[in-house]
């Protein structure tokens, strides 16, 4: 009995000794490479998702590589508050600890201003913009009660800097979560977390079939630097390099990864 208790107390003490990643909309495309790279990292991960039969999927897929015990998958949908204190609840429970947390879910609704419905656009906001509030606002008090500071990592977008046909309530929200990226970092320095942004440009994920859709994807693939889409897992990768210490002189800035694309505006 003495034994199991001790080495249950190990256990704990190792567990403890992990940092914890959240990553929203983990289950695919850009969420799921910042899980990947997270676990490649040394973290746990936690991976959220609305359909939970993407974030369970991908969580199968990662427990081939990985201890199954470092991944927590939930289903949730950000925009709903009740979810939102599920999924810290949740984390809470299983870790007790949260380390970082990357804001990714996104929807990019796509029709004509003038066929823009309220309730698209509100849809929109809901999930690009309150939904990163509230996981920032949950993640940073998280971290303040546990007196570990932390980093928070906000998915904006190139469409959140320049404007683009048919998505009107995605360009709005990305802007402003590049905002709230600034005004978040400003009040919780004191607490040692950070808060920084990615801005993706073209990734080779499913979203880019909204561009094929619309007719734009030769003219968004040919404004990079190498004239092709990037991988999920270059975001993933910044992701990870802006949680480090090697980081850890960024703060309050919304970072392109987008092959060049912005040099052309």
């Amino acid at each position: 009995m003495d034994q199991l208790c001790k080495i249950n107390s190990l256990r704990r003490l190792y567990m403890d000794s992990r940092k914890v990643a959240l990553i929203t909309g983990g289950g695919t495309g850009i969420g799921k490479a910042c899980a990947f790279s997270f676990l490649k990292g040394g973290y746990d991960v936690v991976i959220v998702g609305r359909r939970k039969e993407k974030t369970d999927e991908a969580a199968a897929e990662f427990a081939k590589d990985f201890d199954s015990e470092r991944i927590l998958s939930l289903g949730g949908d950000v925009a709903k508050q009740e979810d939102v204190q599920a999924i810290f609840n949740a984390i809470e429970e299983r870790f007790g600890r949260l380390d970082v947390v990357v804001n990714n879910a996104g929807i990019a609704p796509s029709h004509p201003f003038l066929e823009t419905s309220y309730e698209e656009y509100d849809r929109a906001v809901k999930v690009n913009q309150y939904g990163t509030f509230m996981c920032m606002q949950r993640g940073a008090q998280m971290m303040v009660d546990k007196g570990i500071g932390g980093v928070i990592i906000n998915m904006g977008s190139i469409y959140g800097r320049v404007a683009s046909g048919n998505i009107v309530g995605y360009n709005a929200s990305k802007g402003a979560v590049e905002m709230m990226t600034k005004a978040a970092a400003f009040e919780l320095a004191k607490y040692n977390i950070r808060v920084v942004g990615i801005a993706p440009g073209v990734i080779d994920t499913p979203m880019l079939d909204i561009d094929k859709e619309r007719g734009t994807f030769e003219e968004l693939y040919s404004k990079g630097m190498r004239k092709k889409p990037l991988p999920p897992s270059a975001i993933g990768e910044t992701a990870l390099f802006l949680a480090s210490e090697a980081a850890d002189g960024i703060n309050a800035v919304t970072i392109p990864v987008d092959d060049g694309f912005l040099g052309y505006k």
